[in-house]
Order: structure tokens, then sequence, then C-alpha cells
């Protein structure tokens, strides 16, 4: 994924997918379709994992602590890891910070899982 100049996403900052995706699991990886780009994204399966929590309103953090609690990793790299890839999203336009009001609305992607 290419980075395009935004605002580094903070640890606390509400998260949340964008809308106009498409996207479902082959073979244990994250294949997603952005239906506004044309692009195809195969976000693997740990990448996925992450896809899946920013269907609602999230922070890094959070993310980070509910992976801790799954894998063993050095939390500095997981933290690290998860900021990079939402960094990415975000640059690609799948992902956008949230203010708390938004947060209630809702509005996550289409999924064909």
């Amino acid at each position: 994924m290419s980075k395009q100049a935004r605002p580094l996403l903070q640890p606390e900052q509400m998260i949340q997918r964008t809308e106009g995706h498409l996207a479902t699991d082959m073979d244990g990886d994250k294949v997603l379709l952005s239906l506004s780009s044309g692009k195809y994204y195969n976000m693997g399966k740990l990448g996925g994992i992450i896809w899946e929590r920013t269907a609602s309103p999230v922070t890094r953090r959070d993310i980070v602590a509910q992976l801790l609690k799954e894998y063993e990793v050095e939390p500095a790299a997981c933290d690290s890891q998860v900021a990079d890839f939402l960094q990415d999203l975000y640059a690609e336009g799948l992902l956008e910070p949230v203010s708390h009001a938004g947060a209630q609305s809702g509005g996550a992607g289409n999924t064909l899982d």
C-alpha cells in the first residue's frame, strides 16, 4: 500500500473502516475490494483480524490490547506494526477517524463473508 500524506493516527483516536468495500476470506487471508478505487488488497490473516475489529469504532490502543491477549508478541513491536498497518489503511482511504458522536452511528462497510 502506498502512503499518502495524512496526519498520523493517535493511539487513543477512535477509528473505523470506511464504507464501500467488499471483503471475503480466501484461504485464511482477508481480501478486500475497494468499490471506489477498484483496488484489491490482500490483508493477510492478521490484517484481516485487525480489519474485522475496525467494523465499529475502536482505538489502536484497544486493538493492540486485544492482540496482546491472543498472541505472544512484544507490546512495543505489536503497537508499532499495528500503527503502521492502520496508517496504511488510512492512507488508502479504507479507514477514517471518527468522533465520539460518529462512533454511535455505526457505518461499517459491506462484507461478503
